[in-house]
């Protein structure tokens, strides 16, 4: 059976189901569209989804569904479906073209959560405070008071980082309702910036057993309520994403109008765009496939240099994050551009491999990373001139003002060097 995800042309139902966020009313409209081989999931409740396309000179050429064909961004919706071979989806396209606009892969997503290159734990939380310069932003005044951070991962135990609210693939997910596993992590390595911050639990990765996974799909739906949730209330949103796609084996091949890993025109690239024209910040760790140590999960062929940071990781609009530790050293396990979307990627570098959470050995993989970086945005957007940049406009700041470790102002294993948080205060006073 293959799993894909299927655009589907608006039709009322599929909007009430979308409102309701419920399958139930949307159940005769997908009948109608089936064909034979087809098997809609009726756990995935039809998911409205917006798009912005990035800019020309920052992604391929359009290799499938394109907003700029004529499609309102309101006019569209996925729904989740099991084809019995390529044949079926193939028959889709031919009996109901006019309906729907495109079929994409579904690969799994997991988190990048095991430290690798040894488990001994490099420095602490006390270390990463010192590093990022946090004393020069809490002496003016900068602790994320009031900043919405979403922690996108397999949720938050409350009684650990206390939650405002949040959503959940599952019905009834009640947030900050998890025992403390990545998420909590990745929430408190958040909070060590931003100690004020309103943390949402977002529960995309959901246990199996021994691991955690989702579904691209899930992560259409997770930030289409992100998308929602800052159309009612505009403001600061820092979005923190320690997950990816570890195999390609797992998407439809590069060139493929189903592909993902290098196609913008996938509906979730599209919806990472249509996130960030909304106005919010949005971080994803760049991987753990890097050359020198990469996680045991990695394709064969999806490790190292140009092969390791995929889809959303890499996309234009983000900033994609790697890893050091406190002492400045690049973890073996960070995944190393040219990106599969972009190719100047990752953007910057943040502190992992610390002893900090208390969930594992050490807060480790770009895991980590990640939420130390998108902790000190949602702190720098707290007030002032922070509060009211573009997201592209932060990214700029971060990028300026990291400490350039290699010389040579970018490269693709630490991108513009490592996030100083007292640097960036400055550059934001200065300008």
């Amino acid at each position: 059976m293959l799993r894909r995800i299927v655009v589907v042309r608006r039709q009322e139902s599929l909007a009430a189901a979308w409102r309701a966020r419920s399958f139930a009313t949307a159940g005769t409209t997908l009948d109608r569209l089936s064909v034979s081989g087809m098997h809609v999931d009726e756990q995935y409740p039809p998911v409205r989804l917006t798009g912005r396309a990035a800019a020309t000179a920052e992604r391929p050429a359009a290799r499938g569904f394109n907003y700029g064909t004529g499609l309102s961004q309101q006019s569209v919706f996925v729904v989740r479906a099991l084809f019995d071979d390529q044949e079926a989806i193939e028959r889709l396209k031919r009996e109901r073209g006019g309906e729907v606009a495109g079929v994409f892969a579904d690969p799994a997503v997991a988190p990048f959560e095991r430290p690798y290159c040894g488990a001994r734990a490099v420095g602490s939380t006390t270390d990463v405070a010192a590093g990022l310069g946090l004393a020069a932003l809490r002496k003016a005044g900068y602790t994320g008071r009031n900043v919405r951070v979403a922690i996108v991962d397999t949720g938050i135990d409350g009684r650990q980082v206390p939650v405002a609210g949040g959503w959940g693939p599952v019905t009834g997910y009640v947030p900050g309702s998890q025992d403390p596993d990545h998420g909590t992590m990745c929430a408190f390595d958040a909070r060590i910036a931003a100690p004020q911050a309103k943390i949402y639990d977002y529960a995309l990765l959901q246990s199996t057993g021994s691991s955690w996974t989702a579904f691209l799909s899930d992560g259409i739906a997770a930030f289409a309520d992100l998308k929602a949730m800052i159309e009612a209330k505009p403001g600061p949103l820092v979005v923190n994403n320690s997950w990816g796609m570890f195999d390609r084996t797992e998407d439809a091949p590069i060139g493929s109008p189903e592909n993902y890993s290098a196609n913008a025109e996938h509906p979730f690239n599209q919806m990472v765009s249509s996130l960030v024209a909304a106005g919010a910040d949005v971080f994803f760790a760049a991987g753990n496939c890097g050359a020198q140590c990469p996680d045991g999960r990695c394709g064969s062929g999806d490790t190292g240099p140009g092969a390791s940071i995929h889809g959303a990781n890499s996309h234009p609009e983000v900033v994609t994050v790697a890893a050091v530790t406190v002492s400045h050293k690049r973890l073996g396990y960070s995944s190393q551009g040219p990106g599969g979307l972009y190719s100047r990627k990752p953007d910057i570098a943040a502190y992992s491999h610390f002893k900090g959470s208390g969930v594992y050995t050490a807060d480790g993989g770009t895991s980590a990373a990640c939420p130390v970086a998108a902790g000190v945005c949602a702190a720098l957007r707290q007030k002032g001139k922070g509060r009211r940049l573009t997201p592209a406009q932060m990214k700029g700041v971060l990028q300026r003002s990291a400490i350039d470790l290699q010389g040579d102002g970018w490269d693709y294993e630490l991108g513009y060097g490592v996030i100083s948080a007292k640097a960036a205060l400055k550059a934001l006073q200065a300008g």
